[in-house]
């Protein structure tokens, strides 16, 4: 009897003490001021689950459902009036996101079993479970000084964020970690509290949370596996981790009653070797047991005692072996995965010169073989199932430099490029800035863009005049990896993947395209995205289109296709292009994109419109490569001018008459088609009834 009330009075003594350090700094609105107050933790869950702010929080869920345009609670926190609580040292927040309500209870009814959580609700946006949890230092004090704090709170929730991803698959948001000490104060009926929370203990850390700083809280070991502890975790992490285990297994068998359940779990705890206190207050945490603490306690004490150092671990040596490989490789290497090529690069950690490199099949040999003689089971699958997962982040090196660009002089250095090309064009400069700023918009529009940088720049000049260098030029030294001038057309699912892997491509001796893969290439300039479906999977994955395109040719004909003139800007070359870059001629790359970003945030045209587009067809028209047919038709026919003689023929009857008057054989049903497109593209007027489908021309 003693024993147990001096058990009660600790209880109580411990109560007090958890009391008096939960408290928050809640921030309200009231008479047209912020208002700043102490509470405890405790009031505020009688708060969110007395549903006090339950038409508040009704009123914004119902705002963000309306707007189809925002999708984050970020977005609305100007309007929102709600108050806000500030958590004290050692009390960590977490955002975990659910799809459904479903979701978030189960969620709910997972989380409520650990013993470091204090506090778990529906988030005021409704698609979040916040949950509150706890962490002191390993002597049972907080820290105070301001620096100690800081770092403090940064492990915490590193350590917490882990911890329930591995626990339940589910990732917190961190898009803003300062987010992880405050909460709106929201309504939830059926939030959990836990009075008896147990805070995890953790050693003060010394220096910025980074890549290689975040296992500083793991204490060294020859080899993870003789411990039983998973890398990252501590002691207490990994016995909650046996204990789900545990419940897990024995969840399948639902044909125990209460008590045999509780003996099962007990006995199945000791052999697995958690520590007797933290399973303990573990099932006591779980609804059935909460107000049986004598029945569990002792039925422990018994299966403790017959088990005291226990047999085997629940978790799947498989498992574990994961587990160290993802630990190896966050430790040893960085990856990241390039969206403009699609391949996966890699820097190993712990060099003098870090760079970037292509992760080849060697590569992952070599990562193998390391980590084999780090004493791992590792298979060359193990490694591609990580490097294939959301685990590498995304890389997009197009956006990263174009964020980085300074702000633009006003120089107008895009027209001093354009300046750099002789050529009899009219409105050149103004036509090569539009057509730039279309290439630079193609970048940045994202996946999905209704518009694509759909013409086609091509210069047309002698063998030497620098065409294809200029070309070149157009990139960045940064970006000149995505310049390619050769692409096979006829290999169309390679032509296909080039608009999502290159910047721009240079169609090299555009006369020597087919007139078959011309029109494939017309569908390449018009695309807006890349569609493509992988080996081995059924869907589909929609990619950003990044290409531009531009051609050269020596040839003064290079054009085939009339349907599709319009996507061509022809630019005849009069001279040497100027491709120096020394002394004065130096290209100021940042400048000059600084320019084009800037000229499109102001409104500036990136996209050729209908009078633009108008008179390059009426100068492209001169580059057409004119066929037999009509060539030889201009020389002995023209439109009827007056005092002259009007023939009415059909383009087969023009055919027959140029046999039988000049001898020269031009009759059949190609030259037919294409003599009747020529009379109709240039206007030659037709008869009239009966004679609708005969042409009015005169003879030379």
């Amino acid at each position: 009897m003693k024993e147990m009330e001096t058990t009660k009075k600790e209880m109580e003594t411990t109560k007090k003490e958890m009391e008096t350090r939960l408290k928050g700094l809640v921030r309200y609105f009231s008479r047209g001021i912020w208002r700043e107050k102490t509470q405890s933790l405790a009031d505020i869950y009688a708060i969110i689950s007395s549903k006090k702010y339950e038409k508040r929080v009704i009123s914004l869920r119902e705002e963000l459902i309306a707007d189809a345009n925002s999708t984050k609670l970020a977005d609305f926190e100007d309007m929102i009036d709600l108050p806000t609580v500030h958590t004290p040292t050692g009390v960590v927040v977490l955002a975990l996101p659910t799809d459904s309500q479903q979701q978030l209870e189960l969620l709910r009814q997972r989380v409520a079993l650990f013993p470091q959580t204090l506090m778990a609700f529906q988030s005021v946006d409704g698609g979040h479970l916040v949950v509150l949890m706890g962490y002191e230092l390993s002597d049972g004090t907080l820290p105070n000084k301001k620096k100690e704090v800081r770092l403090f709170q940064q492990y915490a929730f590193r350590r917490a964020a882990d911890f329930v991803l591995a626990t339940t698959g589910v990732k917190a948001d961190e898009e803003d970690v300062s987010h992880s000490q405050w909460f709106y104060l929201s309504s939830d009926d059926k939030a959990v509290w836990n009075e008896r929370m147990m805070a995890v203990q953790m050693e003060q850390p010394t220096e910025e949370l980074t890549e290689l700083t975040a296992g500083i809280m793991k204490a060294p070991e020859e080899h993870p596996l003789e411990k039983d502890v998973l890398p990252g975790y501590t002691q207490l992490e990994m016995d909650i981790t046996k204990f789900n285990f545990v419940c897990r297994r024995l969840a399948f068998n639902r044909e125990k009653g209460i008590d045999e359940y509780l003996l099962a779990v007990a006995t199945a705890c000791s052999k697995a070797g958690i520590d007797q206190e933290v399973a303990t207050k573990c099932l006591l945490n779980v609804g059935t047991y909460w107000d049986k603490e004598s029945l569990v306690r002792l039925t422990m004490e018994n299966a403790y005692q017959k088990h005291r150092y226990g047999l085997r671990t629940p978790i799947e040596p498989s498992l574990m072996h994961q587990q160290l490989m993802k630990e190896f490789m966050q430790r040893r290497y960085i990856f990241r995965r390039n969206v403009v090529t699609g391949d996966v690069e890699y820097q190993e950690k712990g060099r003098y010169i870090l760079s970037w490199r292509p992760l080849t099949q060697e590569t992952r040999n070599d990562i193998n073989n390391a980590a084999i003689d780090e004493g791992i089971k590792v298979w060359s699958r193990d490694i591609d199932r990580i490097i294939g997962s959301s685990q590498v982040s995304d890389y997009d090196p197009v956006r990263e430099w174009l964020n980085d660009l300074p702000q633009w002089d006003g120089r107008d250095r895009l027209g001093e490029m354009a300046d750099r090309v002789p050529t009899q064009l009219p409105n050149w400069r103004d036509n090569f800035k539009v057509w730039m700023r279309s290439m630079v918009s193609q970048w940045t529009s994202g996946a999905g863009q209704m518009y694509g940088a759909q013409m086609v720049m091509m210069f047309i000049g002698a063998q030497g005049t620098r065409k294809s260098t200029f070309m070149r030029m157009l990139l960045p030294e940064e970006l000149r990896q995505f310049y390619i001038d050769r692409i096979d057309f006829t290999n169309k699912k390679e032509a296909l993947r080039a608009l999502s892997r290159f910047l721009l491509i240079n169609i090299d001796e555009f006369d020597q395209v087919s007139k078959a893969q011309t029109a494939y290439l017309k569908h390449l300039i018009q695309r807006t995205d890349v569609k493509e479906r992988k080996m081995y999977e059924t869907t589909y994955e929609q990619l950003q289109r990044y290409a531009a395109f531009c051609a050269t040719t020596n040839s003064l004909s290079p054009l085939k296709d009339e349907t599709g003139s319009r996507r061509y800007m022809v630019v005849e070359v009069t001279g040497v292009i100027n491709t120096s870059t020394e002394g004065d001629h130096a290209i100021d790359y940042p400048q000059m994109y600084a320019q084009i970003l800037a000229e499109i945030r102001r409104g500036e045209d990136y996209y050729f419109d209908g009078e633009r587009e108008r008179l390059i067809v009426e100068k492209g028209a001169e580059y057409y490569e004119m066929p037999n047919v009509v060539s030889i038709f201009c020389d002995h026919f023209r439109k009827p001018m007056a005092g002259d003689e009007i023939l009415k023929m059909s383009p087969t009857e023009i055919l027959s008459y140029i046999k039988d008057k000049w001898h020269i054989n031009l009759v059949n049903q190609s030259n037919n088609v294409t003599l009747a497109k020529y009379l109709r593209r240039e206007g030659y007027k037709k008869g009239e009834g009966r004679e609708r489908r005969l042409y009015l021309v005169s003879v030379l």
